[in-house]
């Protein structure tokens, strides 16, 4: 079991996979924090069947989180999410997910940036592109339609 070492809460570290694409959400839910594993809970099953539709397998992917563990204010436990994030999305085709990372990253709205690639000082050098999807639990309560277009257009730029 790996805790925070800033606030001693549970971390649902990121996952390897095998390619160079990393997505990547603000936080956990709490079926990924059962799991330890990001993305596990049903919000990660519209993921799947979206990229699936795109010929893309999530669990070939890396996966990580902006906030290793439930959001809080303590900006310790964001520096230390920050850093391994930033670490994570080196070299690769990086998807950010959620409202907290492109508020952070590109200072707007996801519903601004959804579907498009989007450049930051705070990206490394060396990644490849990125681009911005609504949080894929946002789909449980509403439709489909924002975040199917945003996770096709990614996955067509991977291919390019």
């Amino acid at each position: 079991m790996n805790n925070c070492p800033h606030c001693n809460s549970y971390l649902v570290l990121s996952y390897k996979g095998s390619n160079d694409i990393l997505l990547a959400g603000d936080f956990p839910s709490e079926d990924d924090m059962k799991r330890g594993m990001p993305f596990s809970g049903d919000s990660g099953e519209v993921l799947r069947d979206e990229l699936s539709w795109e010929g893309r397998d999530m669990r070939a992917c890396n996966m990580a989180y902006l906030w290793m563990h439930y959001q809080n204010k303590n900006p310790d436990c964001f520096e230390l999410g920050l850093k391994m994030l930033t670490l994570e999305m080196a070299g690769r085709k990086v998807l950010l997910m959620g409202k907290e990372l492109c508020n952070f990253f590109v200072g707007g709205s996801v519903t601004d940036y959804a579907g498009l690639e989007v450049k930051s000082p705070l990206f490394p050098n060396s990644v490849q592109f990125v681009m911005i999807a609504p949080n894929p639990g946002i789909c449980l309560h509403t439709t489909l339609g924002e975040f199917r277009l945003a996770i096709r257009k990614f996955a067509r730029r991977c291919n390019e």
